[in-house]
């Protein structure tokens, strides 16, 4: 049985917090809270709550968009690693697959309502937390900065996904049909309001899930990153790093198990429990047909599986490779190939068993926790960041031999590259090896400019204005100031 922990603590106040959290469109709504924060908030009790049910909203394992939208739909059929194909899903992940998403799409306003009301809820609090003097000025300190970084860190996906979109700093007093500002004015909101939080969180808190300081230097380490800001994400990497909380988890062909759920390496982590909306969704889709599941587990008939010539890029003695399915014994006793066939053919239906199916899990509802930022992360980042700034560098060579070393593969020499774009190369091949199925490889695609063209290369009509998803049609419909994406 699952040890209970700290984050059950979590998922019941998020539990409590809920019908005072309700998802409306955030652009639309004429009435942003629906309780009294002047009455609610009085109490540290009434903050905590207002603080998990703006948490609540900020996770992706609850709400309107779950673990599988967001990290698979949004973040991974775009790319060279994952696909989809069968259930009734198929028909929501060809578009995501072939680059003909549109405006209307559900995911959009689904990831855009669930933000803004992380926001709305963190400015609630930010709004009213200057009135309440029942909590001592340390508490209220750290309070503060939990609220600055979960409306920094929902503005920070919203921008991976949308670009710069309009910035509600109040509850009260809002414009209902706000622009959006320009680029430069977005970023320097976001990573300001990350550098401040960083500065008054503590380095552990009582519940995972929580904000540490290295939280809030690792979202920041990774917007700069994805910004192209080099020097500023190698300074915020450096610095998680100086931290010395972190570290590479042994095994990483079992780091994503229940039971090691409580390591080093994750830094930013979404809890999950085997309950329904507040679990890891994912495994259903990867098993695959008459596989020997338990009893307690579910296949879907939708299946998320990796194309064959992403599998064939890991060396055979890589550990990580440990955790992709290429072929199985089925319930009939027949055995099944899932890399090619006989002949030799792909097949581009390898299993990504990263997260360890839980065997403790209610149907479709696993309690595996979700990265969203682990330490080999920070690692790579820093590397790539250095890269970018002076070419390769002993450095930036000890940083990605780290992570080979712990999958026990062949270090690089800083002599196998001349010039930075075939250590960013190397880098970008590293990252698709380290982080599949975590929902990265759509922002390190962009930001290395191999989206748009490896798309085209596998056959998909994509254009360059596709690195941005449009905006939500009824949010555009809603608000005349609010412009469209390019191309949509």
């Amino acid at each position: 049985m699952k040890k209970i922990h700290n984050k059950y603590i979590v998922i019941f106040l998020v539990l409590i917090i809920q019908p005072f959290t309700g998802c409306k469109k955030f652009l639309n709504e004429k009435v942003y809270t629906e309780y009294a924060p002047e009455e609610f908030l009085k109490t540290e009790d009434g903050i905590k709550k207002v603080l998990i049910g703006a948490y609540s909203r900020l996770q992706i394992i609850n709400g309107t968009i779950n673990m599988r939208d967001n990290i698979f739909t949004l973040s991974e059929f775009p790319t060279d690693q994952t696909r989809e194909y069968g259930g009734g899903f198929e028909r929501d992940a060809l578009p995501f697959i072939n680059f003909q998403w549109d405006p209307a799409s559900p995911f959009f306003q689904q990831v855009w309502s669930q933000m803004y009301t992380a926001v709305r809820n963190a400015n609630v609090f930010l709004d009213n937390i200057a009135d309440i003097k029942s909590i001592p000025a340390d508490r209220a300190t750290i309070y503060i900065a939990e609220a600055r970084f979960i409306r920094a860190a929902a503005y920070a996906q919203l921008y991976g996904y949308f670009g710069p979109v309009p910035l509600i700093t109040t509850a009260g007093e809002l414009d209902f049909e706000p622009a959006k500002p320009e680029v430069q004015e977005f970023l320097d909101f976001v990573g300001t309001e990350l550098q401040a939080a960083a500065k008054d969180l503590p380095l552990k808190q009582d519940l995972t899930g929580k904000a540490t300081r290295g939280v809030a230097l690792s979202v920041l380490c990774k917007l700069y990153l994805n910004t192209r800001q080099w020097q500023r994400s190698a300074d915020a990497a450096k610095a998680v790093i100086d931290l010395n909380l972190y570290q590479l988890f042994s095994e990483i062909e079992n780091l994503f198990a229940v039971q090691n759920e409580n390591n080093k390496e994750y830094i930013y982590v979404f809890p999950c429990i085997n309950q329904y909306l507040y679990a890891n969704n994912y495994m259903p889709h990867a098993f695959p047909p008459n596989y020997p599941i338990l009893s307690n587990w579910m296949n879907f008939g939708a299946q998320i599986t990796l194309y064959t010539s992403f599998v064939k890029t890991f060396d055979l003695n890589d550990r990580r490779r440990k955790m992709i399915l290429t072929e199985y014994t089925d319930t009939r006793n027949v055995h099944k190939l899932l890399l090619e066939d006989v002949q030799g053919r792909p097949l581009d239906d390898s299993r990504s068993f990263k997260y360890t199916p839980d065997p403790d899990a209610d149907g479709e509802s696993n309690g595996n926790d979700i990265p969203v930022i682990r330490y080999a992360d920070i690692l790579l980042s820093r590397a790539e960041a250095l890269n970018e700034l002076n070419g390769p560098t002993e450095e930036s060579i000890q940083l990605i031999n780290q992570v080979r070393a712990r999958a026990a593969i062949s270090s690089v020499s800083l002599q196998n590259f001349s010039n930075k774009t075939a250590l960013r190369d190397l880098i970008l091949q590293e990252r698709g090896r380290e982080f599949f199925s975590e929902g990265k490889r759509r922002e390190d695609l962009i930001r290395m400019d191999k989206f748009i063209s490896g798309a085209q290369a596998r056959g998909k009509i994509a254009k360059p204005y596709h690195s941005l998803y449009p905006i939500p049609q009824s949010e555009i419909d809603a608000n005349p100031n609010l412009k469209q994406n390019e191309g949509y």
